[in-house]
């Protein structure tokens, strides 16, 4: 058994983003939904909108709103705005008699509008949008399609409902027949730009339209809009006015090649009246590599709140914030453009305050650790700013300590309202979405739950549960499956075991459906469990973590599925790929396997395979096979031939050669013999066993001619 492999079925030494966990309420199960917006109405009713529909059919796509009871227990209506095509919600807003409104897409020539529309036909070639309100019980009071004949879309943009029932609605619009309405103070001829509208109470009279301004949007108790966005380098300025806190900035290339830049997107905040026929100021809040907002909002002093995700090493900040200095270095990703690619520096999240004038920052700081942290969510409260996002970092502030073969994930920290101190930053287990403030919980969509978290719990014991071979979370697992679960603070070292697996090591212990799993290993932040081959058949089995020194446990119920075919993988560093000639690659490079070339040494880019020689890879998650494996048991020498037919994809006259039990390996990990084709340089290589693929495709393996 090679010594790269044995470390890897032993200790599995991955960093790679794994489902993360933190002490949670399931509120409630939505399968088949997509969920973009979600808010939470004084009584403590729950509101959620988006789509209903199989993702990856469009056509089944229906858009919809939905009341929760405050538990989410009970569905109080459930509203649908369905046409022949995909329709869907992007923005949701609830006004003080709980009336929701809804801003969103449709590609439905036959969406549902109601007598008295804005616009009652599609005029759009395709992407209309649409506003809709439903009274507190569900009804439909209205619904009219938006935008004339141009494509609208709903993101970046928001909606927010005033005092007196109007709706105001921002998003992108694609087109140039986008209604204009007298008076505005600001109209841009670009083809693709943003907007602002805002709708009577009826939904049947347009009350104002700005062209060319648009993005998150807020509101004051004067009822004026605050918009901030991002505008892309070229396209036609907005109009920054005389004393603005940043009249002018930098450009660069973000994207594109050295001979074809593509500019970046530069953060405005633009303060218009209540009714949008004037521009109150007009500031850029910016870096020379761009920003993009994720919320806004306007405090009693009508000062302005921005969080979201800059790439601007020279992003305006104030020495009296958290973290002035910029300090994010992820490495850039290997180079695959012709003439180089415009990589813009990594991604770095940022709070701002801007003054009630617009005039100059009341404090301004970024937040991320030395590799690339995002801010996605925002809630500004009177007890502090509960922000969200993803951590690539392992020295996320407040995250010291986290695993970081957890990352990236999701996670959720809270600034304090003078912007100088942050609170434990925690992983979380799912995108957060909107704030309770009757509760204090934080809500969160994992994508199938609608779950409810307290920001102020510590976090669970287990953090991440992965895949001991491709790197790769776990949301089933197949009977047999090498699993690792990490965890922020074991209480002590355990050990690793080598040739016969006990059940428990250092007081921990792992079961599945109550039976104990056997542990290859144990750390203060790691433990390596095989799931017994016992589970076949059911349903779902629940993982119980038990830690006998602190009489502590948790637990996570996964489908199980007969087989999850996985290819143990290896990650190259950034330094190696540099050295490898990428430009000229004629597909994007996949996963890189842990492959061994005829003579034993590892297969790289550095080191090809010889082209028609054998190359060989590593499988696992096969589930049972014949003769039935042993739980926990040591393959034997030589390997037990598979039973499973494996075959070759991709359309290359590639061939596998063989395929056994790798020997002196646990049970479950099978060795497996390519003869490669007559290419060179890098080739994809995808796998069926027993006709089910192996989850990693287009591994990738590197060939050279002939000779040494």
């Amino acid at each position: 058994m090679p010594a790269t492999l044995r470390l890897l079925a032993a200790c599995s030494l991955i960093s790679v983003c794994g489902a993360v966990a933190a002490p949670s309420t399931t509120l409630a199960h939505l399968p088949n939904t997509t969920i973009n917006a979600v808010k939470v109405d004084a009584s403590g009713n729950i509101y959620v909108a988006g789509f209903q529909g199989t993702v990856g059919t469009p056509d089944s796509y229906d858009a919809f709103v939905t009341k929760l009871s405050p538990d989410g227990s009970k569905i109080l209506y459930s509203t649908k705005f369905a046409g022949s095509k995909s329709d869907y919600v992007g923005a949701l807003d609830i006004d003080s008699t709980g009336a929701a409104y809804v801003f969103g897409q449709t590609q439905s020539p036959d969406f549902p509008v109601t007598p008295g529309a804005l616009q009652t036909t599609m005029l759009a070639s395709s992407a209309q949008g649409f506003v809709a309100k439903v009274d507190a019980q569900g009804k439909v009071v209205y619904a009219t399609l938006i935008g004339g004949g141009s494509e609208v879309y709903t993101t970046p943009g928001g909606l927010l409902v005033d005092a007196a029932g109007e709706a105001v609605v921002s998003g992108q619009t694609i087109g140039g027949n986008f209604p204009n309405t007298p008076g505005a103070p600001f109209t841009s001829s670009d083809t693709n730009t943003f907007f602002v509208l805002k709708l009577d109470a009826s939904g049947g009279k347009l009350l104002a339209a700005i062209r060319g301004v648009g993005g998150r949007i807020a509101t004051d108790d004067q009822g004026s809009i605050y918009v901030a966005g991002s505008q892309y380098g070229g396209s036609t300025a907005i109009p920054i006015t005389p004393g603005a806190f940043q009249s002018t900035h930098a450009e660069n290339a973000c994207a594109g090649t050295g001979q074809v830049g593509m500019g970046c997107f530069y953060q405005f905040v633009t303060k218009l009246n209540a009714n949008l026929s004037q521009i109150v100021y007009s500031t850029y809040v910016t870096g020379s590599w761009g920003a993009a907002p994720a919320a806004i909002s306007v405090d009693a002093q009508r000062n302005v709140m921005l969080a979201g995700t800059t790439n601007s090493p020279d992003y305006p900040t104030t020495s009296n914030a958290f973290q002035p200095i910029y300090i994010a270095n992820a490495p850039p990703p290997p180079n695959t453009c012709l003439f180089g690619c415009n990589v813009p520096p990594p991604d770095s999240g940022y709070v701002t305050k801007l003054n009630a004038t617009g005039t100059g920052l009341v404090y301004s700081t970024f937040l991320s650790g030395t590799q690339a942290d995002t801010i996605a969510f925002a809630a500004f409260t009177s007890g502090g700013i509960y922000l969200s996002g993803q951590a690539r970092s392992a020295d996320f502030p407040g995250l010291e300590g986290a695993p970081v073969q957890c990352l990236p994930s999701a996670y959720e920290t809270r600034l304090s309202l003078d912007g100088l101190t942050i609170t434990a930053a925690r992983m979380v287990p799912g995108n957060a979405m909107a704030y309770d403030q009757a509760t204090g919980m934080l809500l969160a969509w994992t994508g199938a739950d609608l779950i409810g978290f307290d920001p102020a719990a510590p976090p669970a014991p287990i953090t991440c549960i992965l895949d001991a071979a491709d790197l790769q979370p776990v949301t089933s697992i197949a009977p047999g499956e090498l699993l690792s679960i990490f965890s922020e603070r074991l209480p002590f070292w355990g050990g690793i075991s080598y040739g016969t697996f006990p059940t428990s090591l250092g007081g921990i212990t792992v079961t599945f459906n109550g039976i104990a799993g056997p542990l290859l290993y144990v750390s203060t932040q790691q433990i390596n469990v095989q799931a017994p081959y016992e589970i076949a058949g059911g349903a779902q089995t629940t993982l119980t973590l038990n830690t006998q020194q602190t009489n502590t446990s948790d637990s996570r119920t996964l489908p199980v599925i007969a087989r999850n075919p996985v290819a143990f993988l290896t990650t190259p560093a950034y330094a190696d790929l540099e050295k490898c000639d990428l430009v000229l690659l004629g597909y994007p490079p996949g996963p890189f396997p842990l492959a061994f070339n005829s003579d034993g040494s590892p297969n790289t880019c550095l080191n090809p395979a010889v082209a028609g020689s054998v190359v060989r890879i590593f499988l696992a998650g096969l589930g049972v096979t014949v003769p039935a494996p042993v739980t926990g048991s040591v393959n034997p020498s030589p390997g037990i031939p598979l039973n499973l037919p494996i075959t070759f994809g991709g359309g290359l006259a590639a061939t596998v050669v063989s395929a056994v039990a790798l020997p002196g390996s646990i049970s479950g990990v099978w060795q497996v013999d390519v003869r490669t084709p007559a290419n060179r340089g890098p080739i994809p290589v995808s796998l069926f066993v027993d006709s089910v693929p192996v989850r990693d495709t287009n591994l990738s393996i590197w060939l050279r001619a002939t000779g040494p």
